[in-house]
């Protein structure tokens, strides 16, 4: 018996790389998933290298050329703004692009804690079950049963007004890392239920197998049975539900920001607060020309960039939960 663990063990170690393959083969048949993956890459390479190379400032306001049209060349230095200026005149193109690498930035490390504590929760309360089952779950039905809007931003509006916090909030130039890890750390506290519920139902399936019990027979710990054997075979569902989770969280910020709970605009631009920002100007259009009137369009590029990230993010998951699907032909 002792030997079989053992083989089966090196098995396990030697497959992932024919195993990631045969998934990567799968997915490539689905033709959304593979356009929402070739749509993803680009938006991710834009919102990387397009600031880099813009020669505008991203906070510098130019007041003479303020919601300026698309195509317009600065009077002081030449440059041209190519989707025009915002209502203190910053140029468009530059916050468009960096509000999109906060925004997934914001979703991908939400998704990843969010994930890491959903995961280790459920696979501890499926496992153990009993009082610690018990606990955890009733913990997760509490949760579950709280409004989610009015819970998030009664938390941020807590943590941003609390005193030790307060100064560094007010102050002009606030840190991005603070600022990302605040609505981070929010949206884990408060959406790390549903992953710890789905990996608890996976666990509770796999606990009572062969393989499980061969190996507290053998006297393996809990925590090896758990990270080595019982999460490796929940990673397929884990995985999806992380895919759906990080279009969420992009849409999720863009909610709060409605509510001025987001990440704020001075001084940092999110996808979330550039749609805030820009729907109040989209009420006078005159023009729907962009090179002649560019008020309509400070709300739609930023509400396009969020359509065509969570749309492509939509449709890999639904790739990948085909090509994890042993069941699907």
């Amino acid at each position: 018996m002792a030997e079989s663990i053992v083989m089966h063990d090196a098995i396990a170690e030697a497959r992932p790389a024919g195993r990631a393959a045969y998934i990567w083969r799968r997915f490539r048949r689905h033709k959304a998933g593979m356009a929402g993956l070739i749509v993803l890459i680009l938006l991710v390479l834009a919102c990387i290298i397009i600031p880099m190379l813009s020669p505008f400032d991203l906070y510098e306001a130019n007041p003479v050329q303020f919601r300026a049209p698309a195509g317009t060349v600065n009077m002081f230095n030449g440059e041209v703004y190519y989707m025009g200026t915002d209502n203190l005149g910053r140029d468009i193109m530059k916050r468009l692009f960096i509000a999109g690498r906060v925004s997934i930035s914001v979703a991908l490390l939400s998704t990843t804690l969010m994930v890491i504590l959903g995961t280790v929760l459920g696979a501890v309360a499926g496992y153990y079950g009993g009082l610690v089952d018990t606990i955890l779950m009733r913990v997760t039905d509490f949760l579950l049963a709280m409004p989610l809007i009015p819970m998030f931003l009664f938390v941020l509006r807590l943590v941003r007004e609390a005193p030790a916090l307060r100064p560094l909030w007010r102050e002009q130039g606030t840190d991005t890392f603070l600022t990302v890890a605040t609505i981070a750390g929010v949206f884990v506290l408060l959406g790390w239920m549903g992953m710890a519920r789905l990996v608890r139902g996976q666990v509770l399936s796999l606990r009572s197998l062969q393989f499980v019990e061969a190996s507290r027979a053998l006297g393996v710990s809990s925590r090896r049975i758990i990270f080595r054997h019982l999460l490796p075979n929940t990673a397929a569902p884990i995985l999806v539900a992380a895919t759906f989770a990080v279009g969420d969280f992009i849409i999720l910020e863009s909610v709060l920001a409605f509510f001025n709970q987001g990440i704020n605009d001075p001084p940092l631009p999110s996808l979330g607060n550039m749609l805030t920002t820009g729907q109040g100007f989209a009420l006078y259009v005159t023009n729907l020309n962009p090179f002649e009137d560019i008020r309509g369009y400070m709300f739609l590029l930023p509400g396009f960039m969020v359509f065509a990230t969570v749309l492509s993010i939509n449709y890999i998951g639904d790739a990948l939960r085909s090509a994890l699907d042993p069941h699907e032909r």
